[in-house]
């Protein structure tokens, strides 16, 4: 664990204030620790991030903002413990972990600002808990296949936590059910479950696979909050079973995300909630979009420019309906609106057409993709591996070509013209990040997920 923080300057972010907060395409504009007078520190495992975050929190809400990036590597724990959950013919397991001691990160009342940021190649066995903390970001981290189910171990959780930005991590499990698991279905807990009184979140870019229960909005039929409000964008569900998310009231906004193989039910809209699902790609998939259990007080849904446009498309796609068994269910078989998304979103996004979450969503979800986002320019044929080919043979100036200089280290760029591309770094190493022209960057390693050793850093948007 390094205990040595670096303090950037940061005269032009103490300027800006909020006018330049995190653009999360979604309810949460949160920076996390990139703010002025963050400390920056590594961990290798989740112990040492415990301990970061508990020196800091010598003062209510936080000393300072944090930046962790996480360099441990647990793929084989995670890997045993999969493979000790796959049922014998019986429906047996070899080796249950769901009365493990739960391994978590637990993150209480910091509002100073957190990113938690994965290296690439890392990876945990391990959870992160926020409760009453704000402003903070998770970003690039495998979390996979955690013991203690009957210890409520989800992967994430955000209980009473607001302005919090889920991006660009991978999640993972095993889906079988084992003979003996805590209630007959909690092999595993939740990836991403979001409850109590927590507000303004984005859960973006995230690959999610091989898991029974995705995510809840909300513990139970009680837990409401006044309405929470969720952004899900850009992320790839494969071979889930449920809870996509389990919506207990509020509002959501899912867009260009990738449905594949769902074996339960995916979008459930439960307690009078509001669910606006828009340019979405759904295959092969049961129950995609459904009120399940809760008949008298469902929610509504408004369906708007999906692939999927009319029962006509469902053998096309693959998408078919269970009965309802006499489990008060309401679905979305004759794919309609049920209601018009009442709230107004308070944030700009940028689509793509759902034939584009298809063809490319897979390149850009998941970890170590260098945080990179679909943009419609990608769906016209050059995407950010074209463009970062381009990068790597740039002459080694300051600045590549057709890029101008907006920012030193630690200041704020601000892209007024040009293709929306940001390029961080200097003579011949750089990464770049697409933001859109009229968005603004803080030009720091938090922002761009990795150092690319300009020494020092600057950045540069493209013109053109």
């Amino acid at each position: 664990m390094k205990l040595t923080p670096t303090i950037l300057a940061t005269a032009i972010l103490l300027l800006a204030g909020n006018a330049f907060a995190a653009r999360t395409g979604g309810f949460a504009t949160a920076d996390g620790g990139d703010l002025p007078g963050a400390r920056y520190f590594t961990a290798a495992n989740y112990q040492e991030i415990n301990n970061i975050i508990t020196s800091a929190s010598t003062v209510p809400g936080g000393a300072y903002p944090l930046v962790i990036t996480y360099t441990g590597n647990e793929d084989a724990a995670i890997a045993t413990i999969v493979m000790d959950h796959n049922p014998d013919a019986a429906g047996n397991c070899p080796n249950p972990h769901w009365n493990d001691a739960y391994r978590q990160v637990a993150v209480t009342g910091y509002t100073a600002g957190l990113t938690i940021l994965g290296a690439d190649g890392s990876s945990g066995n391990f959870g992160i808990t926020l409760t009453n903390s704000s402003n903070v970001v998770i970003r690039n981290m495998k979390l996979g296949a955690l013991g203690g189910a009957a210890k409520d171990a989800d992967l994430l959780r955000v209980d009473s936590s607001s302005n919090v930005w889920i991006d660009h991590n991978e999640l993972l499990s095993n889906s079988h059910e084992c003979n003996g698991s805590p209630d007959g279905d909690l092999t595993f807990e939740g990836a991403v479950d979001i409850k109590k009184n927590s507000h303004n979140v984005t859960v973006s870019y995230n690959y999610i696979h091989d898991h029974k229960k995705v995510g809840l909005d909300g513990s139970s039929g009680t837990d409401i909050a006044g309405g929470r409000e969720i952004t899900f964008h850009h992320n790839l569900y494969s071979n889930v079973s449920q809870r996509l998310p389990l919506q207990r009231g509020g509002w959501t906004h899912m867009y260009n995300n990738l449905y594949s193989g769902i074996t339960d039910s995916g979008i459930n809209v439960r307690r009078e909630g509001y669910a606006l699902i828009e340019q979405n790609w759904f295959e092969n998939s049961v129950n995609p979009v459904v009120c399940r259990y809760d008949a008298t007080l469902c929610g509504w849904w408004d369906l708007r420019n999906n692939n999927v446009k009319s029962p006509a498309d469902f053998t096309r796609y693959g998408i078919a309906w269970t009965p309802d068994d006499g489990i008060n269910t309401v679905t979305a078989i004759e794919w309609k609106t049920t209601a018009v998304f009442p709230k107004t979103l308070p944030y700009v996004y940028e689509s793509v057409s759902p034939q584009c979450v298809k063809n490319k969503l897979r390149k850009y979800a998941g970890v170590g993709k260098k945080l990179k986002q679909l943009t419609p320019v990608a769906c016209l044929g050059r995407d950010d591996d074209e463009h970062d080919m381009h990068d790597r043979h740039a002459p080694a100036g300051d600045y590549m070509e057709n890029y101008t200089k907006c920012a030193d280290a630690g200041e704020i760029c601000k892209v007024k013209t040009g293709a929306g591309w940001v390029a961080f770094g200097r003579k011949g190493n750089w990464v770049t990040k697409y933001i859109g022209t009229g968005h603004a960057v803080s030009c720091t390693v938090a922002s761009f997920g990795s150092d690319p050793g300009g020494r020092p850093n600057k950045c540069s948007y493209r013109v053109y």
